[in-house]
């Protein structure tokens, strides 16, 4: 569930770095089923969004997110973080993001936008992780 800063950030960190076994509930504590997702002008359903995620998870030994900015009107947010990470190849990366989006009334989100740019440990923005 989203409603402040630090639930934002622990969310997406836990979906980044939990067992493999925990990942489906770890991501819908966070987002409502039916979500749709877009990163980069890239819009993803479940069935997209789940294995980007996945790949993202099977990828990363730790992730660190700095959330600087987080508003809030009404049940929509705007966000802007910086990712730091290291995968279980010891590579580093930092990226950083802005989204925007909106929760429902149980605290998930339903839809979601973000601009992302990575700064370090690769020179694309379009990731396949599947």
């Amino acid at each position: 569930m989203v409603s402040t800063k630090e639930e934002f950030v622990s969310a997406i960190e836990a979906v980044f770095t939990c067992p493999e076994s925990e990942l489906e509930s770890k991501i819908l504590n966070v987002y409502s089923k039916d979500a749709v997702i877009t990163v980069n002008e890239k819009r993803m359903t479940w069935d997209d969004f789940f294995p980007y995620f996945r790949g993202i998870n099977n990828s990363m030994s730790s992730v660190q997110i700095k959330s600087d900015k987080f508003v809030q009107n009404g049940n929509v947010f705007a966000e802007r973080h910086t990712a730091y990470g290291t995968g279980k190849d010891g590579t580093k990366t930092q990226a950083r993001a802005i989204c925007m989006f909106e929760v429902n009334e149980d605290k998930k989100v339903i839809w979601l936008e973000e601009v992302l740019h990575f700064s370090a440990g690769t020179d694309t923005t379009t990731i396949n992780y599947e």
